[in-house]
């Protein structure tokens, strides 16, 4: 019974694999531009969980670990904040934020 409350690397790295796999889905499925820099953010924090999860148990500490991660975050925040910036200024010329419709308006 013990087994089952023991969380190891194998459970952490199912974790970010599944956020992993669920925000590449987000971005191949989804049409609207919004949505897929959700899923791209997705895809950032389970980069995250990974750093943070490898150095842990490879150091045994989570002073690098933190370093690196906060690192990522703060490019993650920039890169929102810069796609945001394009995506309001998409919406603003052409009132939809469906990428097919998009690329139909620009050609």
């Amino acid at each position: 019974m013990n087994v089952f409350f023991n969380i190891g690397l194998l459970h952490y790295l199912v974790l970010s694999f599944l956020l992993f796999l669920t925000g590449l889905l987000g971005v191949l499925i989804s049409r609207n531009m919004l949505r897929v820099l959700m899923s791209v953010l997705i895809m950032t924090i389970s980069v995250v969980i990974n750093f943070l999860t490898f150095g842990f148990y490879c150091d045994r500490s989570l002073e690098n670990a933190n370093i690196i991660s906060v690192l990522v975050l703060i490019i993650a925040v920039i890169q929102i904040f810069i796609g945001l910036v394009i995506l309001y200024k998409i919406n603003s010329s052409n009132e939809f934020l469906d990428s097919e419709k998009t690329k139909d308006k620009e050609s």
